[in-house]
């Protein structure tokens, strides 16, 4: 795999090189918008709706500010408001599981030692939070970008998992149709506590495919088939046709013997038994 991030990870005493993977892979099928008639790809070309197409230099990033009014940002300005650690992941402190809630969490990624040297401070970190259940808590800056992070023990790997921000979360507090006013009863309580410790068991993640993907995935395999069987039966025909006697050697012959003149019938001279 490739590396998507490469740095230090920093905590208290251990400070050590690390390489960071994506932990996620998209199975999605890819469909390109064609137009129908002729079947090519669409494209689509940056324009201004004043003086029609831009060219990549002439582009700058803006904040509208009122209904078409923009503050423009150069990237000058916006690289001096990275911040300036890039390649440190500090971890800040430790907190049990319990005290993140799911909602928060947002994009995982695997983190390994980067060389040999690495690996003891790598490895004594993973088997001293392994039976902890412990999640670190602290802050990395990707794509310029400064992200709280969880860091928790998978296997033999780390995971290191962007989080969401408090104001990034919605209460659920302003849905009105699940606060007040809701009916419940005792029995039907019990019965709903009852059927949940029924249907309890063993999540296991790879018991569950993506039912569309896997049919559109048949249909293109499908139709794929069906293309490439006309593409061969077309070629088998057209060397077919190459090989038969009509356009063959064959053929050239009979075109010879076409183009030859007809062959005349010389009078027969008659004998004295002939009758006049």
């Amino acid at each position: 795999m490739r590396a998507l991030w490469t740095g230090r990870l920093q905590f208290s005493l251990f400070d050590f090189p690390v390489k960071i993977y994506s932990a996620t892979q998209a199975n999605d099928l890819s469909l390109n918008l064609l137009h129908a008639p002729c079947q090519s790809k669409i494209k689509y070309e940056k324009r201004c709706p004043v003086h029609g197409p831009v060219l990549e230099g002439e582009l700058t990033k803006g904040y509208e500010y009122e209904a078409g009014k923009f503050v423009t940002l150069s990237e000058a300005e916006l690289e001096a408001l990275a911040p300036k650690t890039q390649r440190t992941l500090q971890i800040l402190f430790f907190v049990e599981q319990p005290a993140l809630e799911p909602l928060l969490f947002d994009t995982p990624y695997y983190l390994a030692p980067d060389g040999p040297l690495a690996a003891e401070a790598f490895g004594n970190l993973r088997e001293a939070m392994r039976p902890s259940g412990k999640y670190g808590i602290g802050q990395m800056v990707m794509n310029r970008k400064q992200h709280l992070v969880a860091l928790w023990v998978k296997e033999n790997a780390l995971v290191v998992s962007t989080l969401r921000y408090d104001h990034e979360l919605r209460d659920a507090a302003q849905l009105d149709e699940v606060n007040g006013g809701i009916k419940k009863n005792k029995e039907g309580i019990q019965m709903a506590a009852a059927l949940i410790d029924k249907h309890t068991r063993k999540f296991r993640a790879k018991n569950f495919k993506d039912g569309y993907q896997e049919k559109l995935l048949a249909l293109i395999k499908a139709k794929v088939a069906k293309l490439q069987a006309a593409a061969q039966m077309k070629e088998v025909e057209k060397t077919a046709t190459y090989a038969s006697p009509v356009s063959g050697n064959g053929g050239a012959v009979r075109r010879g013997m076409e183009k030859a003149p007809p062959v005349t019938k010389k009078p027969r001279r008659k004998t004295g038994t002939e009758e006049e």
